[in-house]
């Protein structure tokens, strides 16, 4: 996937390409950066406004389904797809499967099992400071580069 934003502000243009494994939170995050999301009530939207429930995508429904529903237990997609159809509406088995793999290498999700028993949970906080890589987990450095400028 490949996601080109490009920014125009008083004459200047700046342009970025996001490339690969696009993870929501990064391009957010360079956005707010870039000072798209101001206070100047400019029209647009805050990042961290709430959407409303007919506006997000299937993906941060099934997030969401899954932050409220198995908070801290192992879940397999099949149980996932059964208990979400219970309150919402159908959705395919291969859908669900798709949108937990993603989540799991977004971050979101750890995962256990080999493919035909393949279970999920959501990353404890324990997780939260520490960059994850599917199957390797690298801490954080505990220094920081400082500047002398």
């Amino acid at each position: 996937m490949k996601v080109k934003i490009e920014i125009e502000d008083d004459g200047m243009k700046s342009t970025h390409v996001f490339e690969g494994a696009i993870v929501r939170e990064k391009i957010i995050d360079f956005l707010a950066a870039a000072g798209v999301f101001s206070e100047g009530g400019d029209g647009l939207r805050k990042a961290t406004e709430p959407k409303s429930e007919s506006n997000r995508t299937l993906r941060d429904r099934l997030e969401i389904f899954v932050r409220e529903e198995f908070p801290d237990s192992w879940f397999s997609s099949n149980e996932l797809r059964d208990r979400y159809e219970t309150v919402s509406d159908d959705i395919k088995l291969s859908t669900v499967s798709t949108y937990l793999s993603r989540m799991y290498y977004d971050g979101v999700l750890e995962r256990r099992g080999n493919r035909n028993q393949r279970q999920y949970r959501l990353v404890t906080e324990e997780f939260t400071s520490e960059v994850k890589y599917p199957g390797t987990v690298f801490k954080e450095s505990p220094w920081k580069a400082e500047s002398g400028w």
